[in-house]
């Protein structure tokens, strides 16, 4: 399967689990919590289909569950104040995909903690020019973008061979920009609190 069609998949997933695209009122603002742009520790996505830097080290993720990799702090910061939802991640039936909404329902978050493929997994992608390699938290990553129905952004973190945790925001009421920003946030903090393990 492609990479573009597991994107799908799971975009479509999360849409059913958080319920992201229900209408709500008011504006959603670039200026909310957890939305302050990429974070430093965060360089400009290339286009080379080969990660720019090493990692830092090895995170094994056996056991890890995908709904531990923030902190309650970490999800205050980002306004994730909803209940996590569980799914089967459509791709990989051995992860569970965690899904949590914005208190306004301007975004919601997933996150999959993935044990049976690493970031090798957005190489196409990256080769066609629609996924660029990144650095989040010193561990090499991969940022894609998906303008479906429901648009959003993916991070794949680079923590282990074989192994990745992927990071996704959506939402209809951001810009795409903000989405990836956010996602770029919120993947920095997984990699804060997996890096403490």
């Amino acid at each position: 399967m492609s990479h573009w069609h597991r994107v799908a998949a799971l975009a479509a997933a999360v849409a059913l689990l958080a319920g992201c695209s229900q209408k709500t009122s008011g504006t959603a603002s670039t200026g909310a919590a957890g939305s302050s742009g990429p974070t430093s520790a965060t360089s400009k996505p290339s286009t080379s289909a080969k990660p720019s830097v090493e990692r830092p080290k090895k995170v094994d993720l056996t056991g890890v569950d995908s709904c531990s990799v923030l902190t309650d702090a970490q999800k205050q910061q980002f306004d994730l104040t909803g209940k996590p939802g569980r799914l089967p991640y459509p791709t990989h039936p051995e992860a569970t995909l965690c899904s949590i909404g914005s208190s306004d329902f301007s975004y919601g978050l997933a996150v999959a903690v993935i044990t049976s493929e690493g970031i090798e997994m957005y190489a196409q992608g990256v080769e066609s020019g629609k996924a660029a390699t990144m650095v989040v938290g010193s561990f090499p990553a991969v940022l894609s973008e998906f303008p479906g129905a429901l648009p959003a952004c993916f991070v794949g973190l680079d923590v282990a061979d074989g192994q990745l945790i992927e990071v996704q925001v959506d939402g209809s009421k951001l810009p795409m920009a903000e989405l990836c920003a956010r996602a770029t946030n919120i993947a920095d903090a997984v990699i804060q609190t997996i890096s403490a393990r």
